[in-house]
């Protein structure tokens, strides 16, 4: 499954510092808890590196078991873009001891469900399942981050899976194709810029070998967290957890990770494509903004920022009483969908974007001066104590639904430990959004929101449909 925006074989190389028992001290004294608005989460380390977290919810007799690697489409290089995800389909292949379909029939008879997951800052695979099964999902997964078992007449076929995926969901969609041009201009240096899928030809030519080390370099318990969201608790799962990913040797010459910085920009960048194919056209502005943990072209990060645009993109396109939407839906009648959105929870810098859906016959060249004018107003005077008010209400209940859900907490806790959060932080955002002041909201948005630092991507089926604008890359996208 691709994310953002969705495995393989040989024995995990390197050596742990592994007891007599073959987990040795099963954990370090790392026992830590967060003290996290009712969710009680707790994390430990074992000897061979690697992270458990711990959220525990007592309301049914489920858990969900995710490991989530630190590794994506971001550590690809150019040439082999696409071998997080190849890899994300080799780890179904097998191992000696559960050949390949076994896993699945395992989980399926255990009245559990599983899946898995490429972005471009991690790799997850998870289960959801009763509590009782915990133990054998523990097995199958640590059993696989070790010993899958592969050879190329496995991999060659994979290959063309993946390569005819490409072409259904990505080559046979005009928008995806343009977006994919859009992210190769926004992003000249960082590899946020080339699809979590891979270019066609980088799939088209990298080899067994290269699946192989990729595999070898970055599937190894050091590198990965284990989250584990449930009926379970820490004291329960530790000697579980020993018993299973414990005696996975850890890999002590781990590649170190090296986060891209996209250069500063000094002048406004427009993407336009035109696709006979295209029946609904499409406007984005996007703004280049800091994540929680990496500010724009290399600044530091400041996570009260990143709370900041979370607010700010909520009173700006959170709704049909959001400002966006009144403007250009309610009182000009130009646009049948206005939004904004936001994402902190990056290891390298994020994006603002507003999305507006033109009505049929408005020209997409009348969208950016409407959308400046709401945009210009907000950063002028900021916004009311009311906005700020349903803006936090907003935020804060969107969490509360969400903690009813454990595969949206595990999401929420993977992405943010695989991005560089910690647990003990994981909560803070929470605190940075009761002591937001309009003021705060405002600054940080004229900080981000610049038309010099902006990619506008435009997208129409007819050329007579963009007004005055002009297309920059070829009529029908390939």
């Amino acid at each position: 499954m691709l994310w953002g925006v969705a495995a393989l074989v040989a024995l995990l190389v390197g050596s742990g510092a592994l007891g007599p028992d073959g987990v040795g001290k099963a954990f370090n004294e790392t026992d830590n808890q967060a003290g996290a608005q009712g969710m009680n989460v707790q994390e430990f380390e074992l000897a061979n590196g690697m992270q458990v977290v711990v959220a525990t919810d007592r309301r049914a007799p489920v858990v969900t078991h995710s490991v989530w690697y630190r590794v994506g489409a971001m550590d690809e290089v150019p040439g082999k873009t696409g071998l997080a995800h190849m890899t994300e389909h080799l780890m179904f292949k097998g191992t000696p001891r559960f050949p390949m379909g076994t896993m699945d029939k395992i989980v399926n008879r255990k009245g559990g469900v599983q899946n898995a997951m490429t972005s471009y800052d991690w790799t997850a695979y998870f289960q959801k399942v009763p509590t009782t099964e915990l133990a054998t999902m523990l097995d199958l997964e640590a059993d696989r981050m070790a010993n899958l078992v592969l050879t190329d007449a496995v991999f060659q076929p994979e290959r063309s899976v993946v390569a005819e995926e490409r072409k259904m969901r990505v080559d046979s969609s005009p928008q995806d194709l343009f977006m994919e041009q859009v992210w190769r201009q926004h992003y000249t240096q960082h590899t946020y810029g080339h699809p979590v899928i891979g270019w066609g030809e980088d799939i088209q030519g990298y080899t067994f070998d290269d699946a192989l080390a990729w595999y070898r370099r970055h599937y190894a318990p050091n590198n990965a967290v284990l989250v584990l969201v449930g009926d379970i608790d820490a004291a329960t799962a530790k000697p579980l957890v020993a018993a299973t990913y414990g005696k996975v040797a850890r890999v002590d010459d781990l590649v170190s990770r090296t986060v891209p910085v996209e250069p500063a920009r000094t002048s406004s960048l427009t993407v336009v494509g035109v696709d006979d194919r295209v029946q609904v056209p499409s406007w984005n502005l996007i703004y280049r903004a800091p994540s929680a943990f990496a500010g724009i072209a290399g600044a530091a990060a400041d996570p009260k920022e990143a709370t900041a645009l979370w607010v700010l993109a909520e009173v700006l396109g959170g709704g049909d009483t959001a400002r966006l939407y009144q403007a250009l839906v309610v009182e000009q009648d130009m646009a049948d969908e206005a939004t904004a959105s936001y994402d902190a929870t990056q290891i390298g810098e994020s994006v603002f974007d507003v999305s507006v859906q033109p009505k049929p016959g408005v020209t997409l060249d009348r969208i950016a001066p409407a959308v400046q004018a709401v945009v210009a107003t907000l950063l002028a005077e900021g916004p009311t104590d009311a906005e700020l008010a349903k803006a936090k209400t907003s935020i804060l209940a969107d969490e509360v639904y969400a903690r009813d859900d454990g595969m949206t907490t595990m999401y929420r806790l993977g992405m943010w430990l695989t991005a560089g959060g910690t647990v003990a932080n994981f909560q803070d955002w929470q605190q940075h959004l009761k002591d937001l002041t309009a003021a705060d909201v405002q600054r940080v948005g004229q900080q981000v929101l610049r038309l010099d630092q902006s990619t506008l991507a435009v997208l129409v089926g007819k050329r007579g449909e963009l007004g005055t604008l002009q297309p920059t890359i070829p009529d029908r996208l390939h």
